[in-house]
């Protein structure tokens, strides 16, 4: 048996690592784009911050994938799929296959703004993105992060440890930073905290020009307000990798659509995982889906069982420019759903704790600068077990759940 897999992320890898340990006589073939083995797309920010070397970057040193006999292909595009004859086009030879996993990822987003491209001007996606990132560091006196989600505020972090002189400017289109992960006052803690660190914040702002002759020299926003750069990154999310699925006439919408079995063609044996995804109308983007497909995707090719997704709990568990944040379920509900809010903060303002509950139930969760209550919280979330005795407790910003 071949399987073929497009894509070597932590998506592509595991789907990989997870075929060989329920099997030992299946053909695994791994084709990437990329010129580098897998690494872990956070472990950009160490890199960018030299925390990190190009070796210690790999998930997986050379040795492991001659191991379990896992053929990678560096640097080597799919150019088609034939779903009817089961065989891609590589190279300009078909090579057939008897399963096809798609995972082939996200890109970055860029934002219609004018002036662009130009030098100096970066999205932060793949170790060649951080590379040139690192090198234009020393030379730049100025930088400005678009977006201030995750990855804009860990580049930016990861920029002021690696030059702390480095002047930073980071500019959220939103009004808070980390919205996803956030509601407004948790943001505004949040926010606090980074500005100690020396971070200059723009919040509901909106870039309508980088301006340079042929490299970025300032950033202009919409209401004319102009700040000087030499070094620009754009973090504006990210779209996933579809044109090889519309290539082949499978089904799109916001991402590659599929069943419950991650099937996107059953007929023919194709399976899609990771940052690819779209179930039920939701893209995930997370580490913790990824591995969920994968996982999944592998029974599935193997005829094992019939596993089937679920969706993903969206739970983030971070450390945001050394801060804790963990950030779980549904954070932002709706104010007429019926839902309860529990609120709870340090009186330094350091450490602030938010519980979603519905019909006693809790249903999301939001923890910064604490880590202790994180497993617990998770458990009840995942379980749906009632906290309704718990809600006056719930108020202290020292209760963490213990007795449970």
């Amino acid at each position: 048996m071949r399987v073929i897999i497009v894509g070597n992320n932590v998506a592509g890898i595991t789907t990989a690592k997870t075929i060989r340990e329920l099997r030992q006589d299946v053909d695994i073939i791994v084709f990437a784009e990329e010129k580098y083995h897998y690494y872990p797309r956070p472990a950009l920010i160490e890199f960018i911050a030299n925390k990190a070397d190009e070796r210690s970057l790999l998930f997986y040193q050379e040795d492991w994938y001659q191991k379990n006999r896992i053929k990678v292909n560096l640097g080597t595009k799919v150019e088609k799929i034939d779903p009817e004859e089961k065989r891609v086009l590589v190279n300009g030879l078909w090579v057939d296959y008897d399963a096809l996993v798609l995972a082939t990822g996200a890109k970055a987003f860029v934002p219609p703004i004018k002036g662009l491209p130009k030098q100096n001007v970066f999205t932060l996606r793949t170790f060649d993105d951080a590379k040139a990132i690192k090198a234009l560091i020393p030379k730049a006196q100025s930088a400005v992060v678009i977006g201030g989600g995750v990855l804009g505020l860990e580049a930016a972090r990861a920029m002021k440890q690696a030059r702390p002189t480095l002047s930073i400017k980071i500019l959220e289109k939103t009004g808070s930073l980390l919205s996803r992960q956030l509601d407004n006052e948790g943001g505004s803690i949040l926010r606090a905290l980074i500005e100690e660190m020396g971070m200059d914040i723009h919040t509901g702002v909106e870039v309508e020009e980088i301006k340079g002759a042929t490299q970025v020299e300032k950033v202009k926003l919409k209401d004319g307000t102009e700040f000087d750069a030499q070094l620009v990154i754009i973090s504006a999310g990210v779209r996933p990798n579809l044109d090889l699925a519309k290539e082949s006439g499978l089904k799109v919408g916001k991402g590659l659509v599929v069943d419950a079995n991650l099937c996107c063609n059953k007929q023919t044996m194709i399976f899609a995982a990771g940052d690819v995804v779209e179930f039920e109308g939701t893209t995930w983007g997370i580490i913790p889906a990824a591995l969920d497909h994968a996982r999944i995707v592998a029974r599935m090719i193997l005829g094992q069982d019939s596993a089937e997704y679920k969706g993903t709990l969206v739970s983030n568990t971070l450390k945001v420019m050394g801060i804790d944040l963990t950030s779980i379920g549904l954070v932002n509900p709706l104010a007429d759903g019926g839902y309860e809010e529990i609120r709870a903060k340090s009186d330094d303002g350091r450490v602030y704790k938010k519980f979603v509950l519905k019909d006693g139930v809790m249903v999301g969760a939001i923890i910064l600068g604490s880590r202790k209550e994180i497993a617990r919280v998770s458990k009840l979330i995942k379980d749906g077990t009632s906290v309704e005795g718990l809600k006056t407790n719930m108020r202290r910003v020292d209760f963490d759940f213990s007795g449970l």
